[in-house]
């Protein structure tokens, strides 16, 4: 549990430096994970500390959704942009789908992570987000998360 506290201080710290109140960013709580969640520009940033069962290990992931797929004629020139971004030098973070959504992603043990990466994964990662969403839109079509929040 120290590793764990020790982790999400650090987490907290980072949220705090961007002029966020952990506390009232928090998602989800619970023994074994704690979520924190928060807007840069037009992305959302979800921030995970979370300790899995499969190798009892700590984790930071940061994902952020940024837009929904567009119309199946475009999706494999999308694909392709993807991967080329993901190979081109997106440091710490890359593209990847959840379900119908295109989202940006970064993870990590948490042992050794310190405040300085901490930070620079979280900033990093929000302004590939809030950089991508309006340009892979306006290339592709499909719609940002951010404008889809409230639609069923």
């Amino acid at each position: 549990m120290e590793d764990f506290d020790h982790a999400k201080g650090i987490v907290e710290g980072t949220i705090r430096k961007l002029g966020i109140e952990p506390a009232g960013a928090t998602a989800r709580t619970g023994d074994k994970h704690h979520s924190w969640t928060f807007q840069r520009g037009s992305a959302a940033i979800l921030v995970n500390l979370t300790q899995r069962t499969e190798d009892d290990k700590l984790y930071v992931r940061v994902v952020s959704p940024v837009m929904t797929l567009p119309e199946e004629a475009k999706r494999q020139a999308l694909y392709v942009r993807l991967l080329e971004l993901n190979g081109k030098g997106l440091a710490n973070c890359g593209f990847g789908l959840i379900g119908d959504r295109v989202v940006v992603v970064s993870e990590r043990p948490a042992e050794g992570l310190d405040a300085a990466e901490c930070e620079q994964i979280i900033r990093h990662l929000a302004a590939v987000a809030d950089t991508y969403d309006d340009r892979l839109v306006n290339e592709f079509g499909g719609k940002r998360a951010s404008d889809v929040k409230g639609e069923a």
